[in-house]
């Protein structure tokens, strides 16, 4: 049986579309009292104790309200004076979680000094944040009010409430959207050198598995695939509904590029339509063959590789196969800090992301990222001892050891920079380089070691 995660929880009343914004907060303005600055108007019988900022987890904004009334009798806690043409229907949004609460929304009206007529109570249930809709008209002669939002019956916990807008609406009404059914290999493939997807901008319903969840704020929402193939993968930027992996959905929006990152935002419905599914199988690539647009959304393996930079920032490292190429790790969608060890070599699977530039590896958990202890790095028999000295350099390092002949380097990227014959003793010049990391291989018959310096 498909269940629903709408969006809209009550039909508006209003028959008009073309909005006006007159009031809108997203609960990050407090006072010095504790109080948010656009709310606790006169009509507010809520204690300022019971409503408190939260800083952590906001989605809109930075802060968002925590509010407890237990008691079955309701509290209102009301906005400042909100300026109002009589007689015109104003529709109100509000984002709201919390496992329990009896909610409904009224006004006062400052003009006339009388309360409207309160709505009926909606149910406020579910942790996710969800967007409650609802309407109020401003009776003839009213110019300024004060909005309601009445509550009871909240847990011990309370709710929280991390955005209000209040809309004007005149005008005639508007088409509804329509989304039309897509495959995931349809919105990605594309031939275009840009990458951009053929169907940007436009409304789609897509279907597939959940392989990955982020509820990280550099990128909420959570990855989709419809089959262990190129182009068969999508990022769905959605930090409302929060699924699991093996979910089926099927996800309403609008597909978009963000810096060269085909998604889908904007989500109107996720429909969960089955829990429990094995996810596609990872597709077996390599650190040179990894970093593709076909691959991107798609859940990827990366067999014996090595570390070969254990910081790059914000969480990400690096690490390289055969042939040098390096490919970046990332922890969007670890719960847990993941310490990688330099020169060690992993198994590592992921979903494929693109962010700043870099395609980057998204493991899930600690299962994805295996320690391969029997790693043959460049398809050489084995890792080939010397040192390198001074490092940082400046201008000038020195690579030692027996019976050398070449050293390869390399930037963090894969691209040869330098190649250089060497012997027992060896000081090559790098003055001409950029400052950085960049990574040297030395080469000696059938073996081969790997060694990192920062150029400054």
């Amino acid at each position: 049986m498909k269940r629903i995660i709408t969006l809209l929880a009550v039909a508006l009343t209003a028959n008009l579309s073309i909005s006006q914004v007159v009031f809108q907060s997203d609960l990050s303005a407090w006072d010095t009292v504790g109080n948010p600055t656009d709310f606790f108007g006169g009509r507010t019988s809520i204690s300022a104790a019971s409503v408190t900022e939260v800083t952590t987890g906001a989605i809109h904004g930075t802060s968002f309200a925590n509010i407890i009334n237990s008691g079955s009798g309701h509290k209102r806690l009301t906005t400042q004076a909100i300026t109002v043409v009589p007689g015109s229907t104003y529709i109100i949004e509000m984002w709201i979680a919390g496992t329990a609460a009896d909610l409904r929304v009224n006004y006062y009206d400052l003009t006339n000094s009388s309360y409207g007529t309160y709505t009926s109570y909606q149910t406020v249930s579910g942790t996710a944040l969800t967007k409650y809709t609802d309407s109020i008209v401003a009776p003839v002669g009213c110019t300024s009010i004060e909005y309601i939002m009445s509550l009871r019956n909240t847990t011990a916990l309370g709710i929280g409430l991390d955005s209000v807008s209040i809309s004007g609406v005149v005008g005639p009404p508007a088409p509804a959207l329509t989304y039309t059914a897509r495959t995931i290999y349809e919105v990605q493939y594309t031939t275009s050198a840009s990458g951009d997807s053929p169907f940007e901008d436009s409304l789609v319903e897509l279907t597939g598995t959940v392989t990955g969840v982020s509820t990280d704020s550099r990128a909420a929402g959570y990855f989709i695939q419809d089959s262990a193939s190129a182009w068969n993968g999508i990022f769905i930027a959605d930090g409302r509904n929060i699924p699991t992996r093996g979910d089926i959905v099927t996800v309403s929006g609008e597909i978009t590029e963000n810096y060269d990152n085909t998604q889908m935002k904007s989500i109107d419905t996720m429909i969960l339509v089955s829990s429990g599914n094995p996810e596609p199988a990872s597709i077996t690539l390599t650190s040179a063959t990894a970093s593709d647009e076909m691959y991107e959304g798609v859940l990827v393996k990366v067999s014996s590789v090595m570390c070969v930079d254990t910081v790059v920032r914000y969480g990400e490292w690096l690490m390289a196969g055969s042939g040098i190429d390096t490919l970046m790790v990332d922890d969007l969608l670890l719960d847990t800090t993941f310490n990688p060890v330099l020169h060690q070599g992993y198994d590592v699977t992921g979903v494929l992301f693109y962010s700043f530039s870099n395609f980057k590896v998204e493991p899930r958990d600690s299962a994805d990222i295996v320690q391969n202890l029997t790693i043959s790095l460049y398809e050489l028999n084995k890792t080939l001892e010397f040192s390198v000295y001074p490092n940082p350099v400046n201008e000038m390092f020195t690579i030692s050891g027996v019976n050398l002949e070449r050293a390869d380097i390399y930037t963090t990227t894969g691209k040869l920079v330098k190649s250089v014959s060497l012997n027992a003793i060896n000081t090559i010049d790098v003055s001409e380089l950029s400052n950085g990391v960049y990574v040297v291989r030395v080469i000696s018959g059938d073996n081969a070691g790997v060694s990192r310096f920062v150029k400054q």
